[in-house]
């Protein structure tokens, strides 16, 4: 994939964070503390994500390398699966297997490996 589609996809990552922000004061009651804390570690971790993958970006263009955009695309699965079940069981949606959030974290960590892996080789692969 090219940067162009990876900086696109960190853009959409951005805007449904900043959605997920205002839904979750909104929507989830005040009185609900572990509601609260699941969409907070939801959110937190998916507008990291979403400003990495945008300097992940910004490196693909510098470094030419297929493993650079594969990492990115497995650290974006990984984030969207974690944060996307934690925001659904906070909601109290249970239509998910409670396995995909770590899942979605273990994804993400191999994305992130991946990327380690490909900075440290002299020669891009």
């Amino acid at each position: 994939m090219s940067q162009r589609w990876l900086a696109v996809c960190a853009a959409v990552l951005g805007l449904t964070g900043v959605i997920c922000a205002a839904a979750g004061a909104h929507v989830l009651p005040p009185d609900l503390p572990d509601s609260q804390r699941l969409w907070s570690t939801a959110l937190r971790l998916h507008l990291f994500h979403a400003t990495a993958l945008l300097a992940i970006a910004a490196l693909a263009g510098l470094r030419k390398s297929h493993w650079i955009d594969r990492s990115a695309w497995v650290i974006a699965a990984g984030a969207v699966l974690f944060s996307a079940s934690l925001y659904l069981r906070a909601a109290g949606i249970d239509i998910l297997p409670g396995p995909l959030t770590p899942l979605g974290g273990l994804i993400a960590m191999l994305g992130w490996i991946m990327l380690i892996v490909t900075l440290i080789r002299k020669k891009p692969i």
